[in-house]
């Protein structure tokens, strides 16, 4: 029998009527599912791991880079723009003054603006006192002490390239003192940071509390991290006989990929320590005890690097710096050489096993430092770029995190760093990773930060804390971009762990305009902040630095003329 093909593919043809009809019905099951399903369960994670769609309860938290998230809208949300409110921006701004640079000087007026009452920092059931404790070293370093202080300024995207932190940084440099961006951590994730130039050899893995790649030992820095060269490095053992080690060396095991140069032949030898072979060859070639002290070779280069160069379009106080330090753990002596604008100094330091702060550098850096590792990784948490007094602000971005992660940092290499580091004040800016999955309660997420702000007061209980909420986030409805309804409820949350812990807050949700506000921020002549209605541009993130910085000297202010009222 003979195949009509024409008729068999006219049969075949789906009618446009039945297209109509099926998505007539797929919209009506998408609607029973909107209507039926509560918002706090109106969202589905694709795992990125996981081969199957699974329901997300209202309080679970999501955070894996590797999820996909399917929401459907609410039914009000489908059709409307409800109320959609319109911020003046230019009543938010108004004239603040900004510093700026002509010809490598700052034009700057160390005097304040001061903010309007919702723009103040708040303290809300706790006493004003929490932050007293970094006002009094401030007001010394004021007065003439030779002490370095420090401002930690952690947070989610929203300051990465040093977005927000940098503005502070030169204003408070600029009142008090201080040179340098501060604490640089080996690698820049933005690859955009305005405070200085850096790079680093490819081999540097990461460690981070925010990230699935944990570190074994909790041995998280400062900054919520910590890194490591991989040593792509060969050993020489024999006269023809080279070994490469590709082992991780924070765990017990080490993997040597061994090559014989004669046969041009590769094996993978296992050993737990530096003289035993678990996995025996030809002995007769060489020896692996050997390995114990070995011969650094490398075809490439002979080292590991980290390299950090002043930035032309920094604030001049920032670009300079005067002392370089190095924040590290090491089980044996770290091998390094220093260079200091192409001088070279070999250095050797000792053991190191909770986090210690070396001094590798002191005096005017006036382009590049470059710090040379040969041998067996220590363990690295930043590098510390400073003067030797006023006042340091450190970025540390931590992209997609909600400011969890704190709690699991080893608390005696926590606490060592930030005592070593004179840590005065803590800035805690999240929020933002919080906000594209609604929930109708947010009481999870309120424990889950308190418990992250208490592993911090337990590793420096005297420290002064300030939490930082959300910024306003945009999503679009009914073709209108509009604030997301969740935005005051994490707000809120956030208030209340930072209350719970005494601990200041600043809303920036209602700083920068509250509802709709980042609409205004985007869409402003010149623009403030990036399309994705998310995120500051760099002039934006200027102008909340400004804010924030006359949020803090407003208060500073206050307590100092009271402080001079009771002194007799």
């Amino acid at each position: 029998m003979q195949l009509d093909s024409e008729k068999y593919h006219k049969t075949k043809q789906v009618k446009p009527a039945t297209i109509v009809w099926m998505l007539v019905l797929l919209n009506l099951v998408l609607g029973v599912l909107v209507l039926l399903f509560p918002e706090s369960e109106r969202r589905f994670i694709i795992n990125g791991d996981l081969p199957f769609i699974h329901l997300v309860n209202a309080q679970d938290s999501v955070e894996s880079v590797n999820d996909l998230t399917l929401q459907f809208v609410s039914a009000s949300d489908l059709f409307t723009a409800k109320n959609k409110v319109v911020v003046d921006l230019d009543s938010v701004l108004g004239d603040m003054a900004m510093d700026t640079v002509v010809e490598d000087t700052v034009v700057v007026d160390t005097s304040f603006n001061e903010p309007e009452l919702d723009r103040k920092i708040q303290y809300v059931k706790v006493e004003r006192s929490v932050l007293h404790g970094f006002f009094e070293a401030l007001y010394e370093v004021e007065n003439g002490s030779e002490q370095l202080i420090r401002i930690l300024h952690y947070g989610d995207s929203q300051l990465e390239g040093d977005r927000i932190s940098d503005y502070l940084r030169n204003k408070m440099q600029n009142r008090f003192g201080g040179f340098g961006p501060g604490i640089v951590l080996p690698i820049d994730i933005s690859h955009a940071r305005v405070s200085v130039r850096q790079s680093e050899s490819r081999d540097w893995k990461k460690y981070a509390i925010y990230s699935k790649k944990r570190h074994p030992k909790r041995h998280y820095g400062i900054g919520g991290s910590s890194y490591m060269y991989t040593g792509e490095y060969f050993v020489k053992i024999g006269e023809d006989t080279i070994a490469q080690p590709v082992y991780d060396s924070l765990v017990e095991q080490r993997i040597w990929l061994v090559k014989s140069l004669q046969q041009d032949s590769l094996s993978i030898k296992d050993s737990s320590n530096w003289g035993t072979v678990m996995i025996p060859f030809d002995s007769s070639k060489f020896h692996l005890d050997t390995v114990y002290k070995p011969i650094l070779e490398r075809k490439d280069a002979a080292y590991s690097w980290l390299k950090f160069r002043t930035a032309k379009r920094s604030y001049p106080r920032v670009k300079k710096f005067r002392t370089v330090q190095l924040l590290y753990s090491a089980e044996d002596t770290v091998n390094l050489t220093v260079s200091i604008d192409g001088v070279d100094r070999v250095k050797q330091l000792p053991p190191a096993p909770y986090g210690t702060k070396a001094i590798l550098h002191k005096g005017w850096v006036s382009n590049e430092v470059l710090l040379k590792f040969k041998g067996i990784s220590p363990v690295v948490f930043g590098v510390l770029l400073d003067g030797e007094k006023g006042v340091a602000v450190d970025n540390f971005p931590m992209r997609g995190s909600s400011g969890t992660g704190y709690s699991i940092i080893n608390q005696t290499v926590y606490k060592r760093q930030l005592q070593s580091s004179n840590a005065k004040l803590i800035i805690m800016q999240y929020g933002i990773n919080v906000i594209p999955n609604p929930q109708k309660k947010y009481g999870f997420y309120q424990r889950m930060f308190s418990k992250e702000i208490e592993a911090i007061k337990r590793a420096m209980p005297e420290v002064s804390i300030l939490v930082i909420g959300p910024s306003d986030m945009s999503r679009k409805v009914a073709g209108e971009y509009v604030s997301y309804p969740n935005i005051t409820k994490i707000r809120d949350a956030m208030q209340k762990a930072a209350s719970e812990n005494n601990c200041a807050f600043w809303d920036l949700y209602s700083v920068m305009g509250g509802e709709n506000s980042m609409v205004g921020w985007v869409n402003n002549s010149p623009t403030l902040a990036a399309k994705d209605y998310t995120h500051f541009n760099a002039r934006g993130a200027r102008y909340i630095g400004e804010m924030l910085y006359n949020a803090i000297m407003s208060d500073y202010t206050s307590w100092k003329n009271e402080k001079s009222r009771l002194t007799p």
